[in-house]
């Protein structure tokens, strides 16, 4: 074959290599073009149902809310939540923090913290540097070193109640420092915040189950300059005339719904009239629980249309000189298919700032008292484990 045979060849040959790959190419492009024409109305994801973007002329128009499928309560995981009392770096415990560390009040309860997806206790007194104190506090100041919020989520504490009458102490700055302090640690924070609505809108926390829970609280012992308003900071309150909103805004967020109430007078373990009115409030709103603070003693329980009601769990991290002070009960609660099943108090001594579960003839003392102070409530006392339970 002469070499203008074999060029003549290979020029044949290209030009079928070149035929082939336009039309390849052509197919190719012409099957891409088919399929984005027939899938282009449509949304592009799995679990999207008939959601489509729909065109209009001139505008952009979103695709409509994608349809949630609501989970009956009665289906609802079960869940665990761990309630503590009183907790302030104030007073003698700043001192005690000083000299043994921040992490020393948690260090004889912290394991009990574990046992619960979900654990709160009520902060008394913000954590901040305290320049300037407010003008309208009637009563002792209370605050923390900002250090002792590490500790704190350290030990297991998930949440903190901001609804009391010390949080406002030193004023507006105090309370941003203290929400910006704990939102660092990764801690939550309900009954109070920037607004109004911050300040009275539920905290839904999840425990590893998937089920949730919204956490309500309101402090009715405060000045009144410290409650939240529409446009400025502070806390939630009583006197909002929104309680029973409140608790039905958290009905429709969460399954679970616990309301921590600020209330009742310090010192005395007689619960008031007032607190049986607003606990009343909260079980008519849709409340599962209600569990409170403020008294600094223990007070007891009761049962509200088939709603337990913990007046006063006394003080968790605290300085107090009476024996009542020293006495505090750690309450857990057991929440399935919808609804509350039973709750566990664990009997306390807070000595030293330090919380420490009690065992034996102690632990039963302390349970005696309360069950005393709970008519018609029906406790499993066990000496073994030196806990009471209620089965509802």
């Amino acid at each position: 074959m002469t070499r203008t045979q074999l060029n003549r060849l290979k020029r044949q040959q290209a030009k079928r290599q070149a035929i082939f790959l336009v039309v390849g190419c052509t197919l190719v492009v012409s099957v891409v073009f088919a399929v984005f024409a027939l899938t282009s109305e449509r949304y592009p994801g799995e679990n999207r149902g008939d959601l489509s973007y729909v065109k209009t002329a001139g505008e952009v128009v979103e695709p409509p809310e994608e349809k949630t499928t609501v989970v009956p309560e009665s289906a609802a995981p079960p869940l665990s939540l761990g309630v503590g009392g009183d907790v302030t770096f104030g007073l003698a415990v700043a001192g005690v923090v000083e000299e043994q560390g921040c992490d020393y009040p948690w260090t004889g309860i912290a394991p009990l913290f574990g046992d619960y997806d979900i654990t709160t206790v009520n902060l008394e007194g913000p954590l901040c540097r305290g320049i300037e104190s407010h003008p309208d506090q009637t009563s002792i100041y209370l605050r923390g070193e900002s250090s002792c919020a590490a500790p704190m989520a350290a030990a297991g504490i998930d949440a903190v109640c901001l609804a009391n009458d010390h949080i406002m102490d030193y004023g507006t700055a105090g309370l941003e420092e203290t929400l910006s302090l704990l939102r660092a640690e990764g801690l939550g924070a309900f009954g109070a915040g920037s607004n109004s609505d911050a300040a009275e809108g539920p905290l839904v926390l999840e425990g590893s189950s998937g089920a949730s829970v919204a956490l309500v609280s309101f402090c009715d012992v405060a000045p009144a300059t410290y409650g939240a308003e529409e446009d400025s900071p502070g806390i939630s309150t009583s006197s909002s005339g929104r309680l029973e909103e409140m608790v039905k805004q958290a009905v429709a967020e969460a399954p679970y719904v616990v309301v921590c109430a600020h209330w009742g007078e310090v010192g005395s373990a007689e619960v008031t009239p007032r607190q049986r009115e607003l606990a009343q409030a909260c079980v008519s709103a849709g409340a599962d629980l209600v569990v409170g603070c403020h008294p600094h003693v223990v007070q007891g329980m009761e049962i509200l249309q088939g709603v337990p009601v913990i007046y006063s769990l006394g003080n968790l991290v605290y300085s107090s000189e009476s024996e009542a002070g020293k006495a505090g009960i750690f309450a857990g609660f057991r929440f399935s298919g919808g609804e509350l099943t039973s709750l566990e108090i664990i009997p306390l001594r807070v000595e030293g700032a330090r919380p420490v579960i009690l065992e034996g003839e102690r632990a039963q003392n302390v349970l005696q008292i309360f069950a005393a102070a709970s008519p018609g409530i029906q406790l499993e006392i066990s000496p073994v484990t030196g806990t009471a339970v209620l089965r509802l």
